[in-house]
């Protein structure tokens, strides 16, 4: 029986054990710490009057998918999945302050740079640059697509769009998301396919509208009732149930020519395949350790970690919010100066389930998550971010909420019934070309060793459902 070891409890670590238990091969995952799921965690609140549970790090995937519907349909988690509510997002932009997202668009990408709410963030100006897109010849992009260049969002967007709409409309979203800089990330990353269509149909815009036209209906991402940690909790179940869940084994070495990993307690973990579902410099330093890779020469240097991020979760009691003034949240432009944050999701007014547990233990009870940094931040620590101290990032949050949320700051401070800060960093993965070119080159390196296998957002892509495809795909076929 084919023997499958995983380095890494995250969500590609424990999919992709799944896949192997159900393909029929034996599974042993190691996990450095004493937590599954990675950037899927729940943050337990203790509140007076009891805990309530909240997201800590992703909290939906793309609808656009179905391979998590089906994973957790065969989890048992079909009845779970929701919807969020469809009062859409808000964007804060310099000089304009909270205006609805446009409701037609791909990471802030307009696919009518003629509707109305495009034309109050852009100004009558900006979106009638905006709408030259419609029409003007896709030739440069042709060229750089057949010589094979890197594009990154924000020069395809500033050519055909203009810098606004790079500025107003596209950076709150990447930044949000990715907490980079659109003109570092490389649009075949976060929007594959997106470039060649807008070349066959001329127009990046049209080419947006197609795909969303063509997307399955409904909202563009789902989630499970409970909170995403629910789908951990299922797959370490079947995980166990099956297999062997280790914690505590943190992988210090890799032995190709007897298929072993070798951890910080020198336990020597032997298989047929060997999967490592860590983020790429983590990848880099195991694969640095083994002598049998017969591309060691060619090893690229090592992927950089971004500075990171806080996530601030406030349990506030506070009336104004029941109008939910932002819909479910707002992503702020990198150029606004008046607010710290990079994005706020009103967490109750998004998902029904969360609503419903908050205001269960009090009426008016609100969960909001502040957002702050982004990955290619300075680490000089000038931007508020990953490492800002606990009690600046709750200064911050305070006054960030009220001005975006267009509620008294003082109702925020006196009703603030529970706070907690979370800092991410080696799950988000750095998109800018180069890191992508470094990574590409750790795929390089192992696409001839057999029985060695990359996987998790940081070579799959960011995203539950991208990561989930790819972890799935992985083939464990007997090894000559």
């Amino acid at each position: 029986m084919t023997h499958v070891v995983i380095v890494g409890a995250g969500m590609a670590g424990l999919i992709a054990g799944y896949s192997a238990i159900k393909a029929g091969h034996t599974v042993t995952v190691l996990e450095a710490s004493g937590r599954p799921g990675g950037a899927v965690q729940a943050e337990h609140l203790e509140l007076p009057e009891g805990v309530l549970a909240v997201d800590a790090g992703a909290e939906a995937y793309a609808a656009r998918s179905t391979v998590l519907d089906e994973l957790l349909k065969d989890l048992g988690l079909a009845d779970d999945i929701v919807t969020p509510n469809p009062a859409g997002s808000w964007m804060y932009l310099p000089d304009v302050g909270a205006v609805p997202a446009p409701r037609v668009g791909m990471w802030g990408i307009p696919g009518d740079p003629t509707a109305q709410e495009v034309v109050a963030a852009l100004g009558v100006d900006g979106a009638a640059r905006a709408a030259q897109d419609l029409h003007t010849p896709m030739d440069l992009w042709a060229k750089r697509r057949a010589a094979g260049a890197a594009i990154t969002v924000g020069e395809l967007v500033a050519d055909r769009f203009g810098p606004v709409v790079v500025e107003r409309l596209v950076a709150p979203v990447v930044a949000g998301v990715h907490s980079a800089d659109p003109y570092d990330v490389d649009i075949d990353k976060i929007a594959p396919g997106l470039v060649d269509k807008a070349i066959e149909q001329g127009s990046v815009a049209k080419a947006i509208a197609d795909l969303r036209a063509a997307a399955p209906p409904g909202a563009a991402v789902k989630s499970v009732r409970g909170g995403m940690q629910q789908l951990v909790n299922a797959l370490v179940t079947f995980v166990q149930a099956r297999g062997q869940l280790e914690y505590g084994a943190k992988a210090i070495a890799l032995d190709m020519e007897t298929r072993t990993v070798v951890t910080e307690t020198r336990q020597r973990v032997q298989g047929d395949h060997i999967v490592l579902a860590v983020d790429a410099p983590t990848v880099h330093d195991l694969l640095a350790t083994s002598t049998a890779l017969p591309q060691r020469a060619e090893l690229p240097a090592q992927p950089a970690l971004g500075a990171g991020v806080a996530l601030v979760i406030m349990a506030v009691d506070c009336n104004a919010l029941d109008a939910q003034p932002r819909g479910t949240g707002i992503l702020v432009s990198p150029n606004v100066t008046d607010v710290a944050a990079k994005a706020a999701t009103h967490v109750t007014a998004k998902w029904q389930w969360a609503r419903d547990d908050a205001q269960e233990l009090k009426k008016h009870r609100h969960i909001v998550r502040l957002s702050y940094g982004r990955v290619t931040d300075s680490a000089d620590g000038s931007a508020p971010g990953h490492d800002t101290a606990e009690q600046e990032l709750l200064r911050l949050a305070r006054k960030d909420l009220s001005r975006m949320f267009d509620v008294a700051e003082e109702d925020i401070g006196d009703n603030l019934a529970q706070v907690a800060i979370i800092r991410w960093r080696t799950s988000m993965p750095l998109t800018t070309p180069e890191n992508s070119r470094r990574i590409a080159g750790l795929q390089e390196a192992v696409q001839d060793i057999d029985g060695l296998h990359l996987t998790g957002a940081w070579f799959a892509g960011t995203g539950l459902a991208a990561i989930a495809h790819h972890s799935l795909a992985l083939s464990f076929n007997p090894l000559q």
